[in-house]
């Protein structure tokens, strides 16, 4: 018969076994996802050892017309019922209501282009630490990106477009079986995806080099000033 202590040490046992399988086993990730102004449709497997995981994503249905009518003519009977309303029975929110949710609106800060420029220039030394260390640690067997892409202000779609062209050309760089098509749109508002990958990690290789990421001077003070300023 076990005692307390002994089944204590052989869970604890366990619990360190199974995480260092974690950390040291490879993980495979198939991704194949789709994204078409707000639907997004594909399916993602995660393989670990011998267990498997799945989410299959499927697009949003169109509303039908015939449920649309159910819902008019059931409007236009409450009407008939209660009666057409008057200006009494209509919620009027009050003014100063109104006037506190505009401010708070108006104290909110967005967050631009030239912002996101400012925060990559103070922190693009160590993120391009991390990216050199992240592709390195990354198996890829094949992979695939088309994107389509459009700001309000076409500006902003010039410099995201010199961006994305300079981050895709590194990652083909590192990984050859990766090919990637980018289409900027200047006269609308857009993001379309296409995505489609096959990669193998081991978890362990990442621990230093999101720690040496996370950890460096200019990260922790270009983060501290965006949750004083963003927040």
């Amino acid at each position: 018969m076990f005692t307390a202590i002994q089944v204590v040490q052989v869970a604890a046992l366990i619990i360190l076994l199974m995480a260092l399988l974690v950390f040291f086993c490879a993980i495979d990730l198939i991704v194949d996802l789709k994204k078409k102004d707000q639907d997004i449709s594909g399916k993602i497997v995660i393989k670990w050892l011998f267990l498997s995981y799945s989410k299959v994503l499927y697009p949003t249905e169109p509303k039908g017309s015939a449920p649309e009518k159910d819902q008019d003519a059931d409007k236009k009977r409450e009407m008939e019922k209660f009666g057409p309303a008057t200006v009494k029975d209509v919620d009027i929110a009050p003014e100063g209501k109104i006037t506190n949710e505009a401010k708070s609106t108006k104290k909110k800060k967005e967050l631009k282009a030239k912002d996101i420029i400012k925060i990559f220039n103070a922190i693009k030394t160590p993120l391009f630490r991390l990216f050199r260390g992240t592709m390195r640690n990354i198996r890829l067997y094949c992979g695939r990106c088309d994107i389509s892409f459009g700001l309000p202000n076409p500006a902003d779609t010039g410099m995201l477009c010199g961006f994305l062209f300079g981050a895709f050309g590194s990652l083909h760089h590192y990984w050859q079986d990766f090919s990637y098509f980018l289409e900027p749109r200047f006269d609308e508002k857009v993001l379309d995806m296409q995505l489609m990958a096959d990669v193998r990690l081991r978890i362990y290789r990442f621990i230093p080099v999101f720690l040496r990421f996370a950890l460096d001077r200019g990260v922790l003070r270009t983060g501290w000033l965006l949750v004083r300023t963003y927040r």
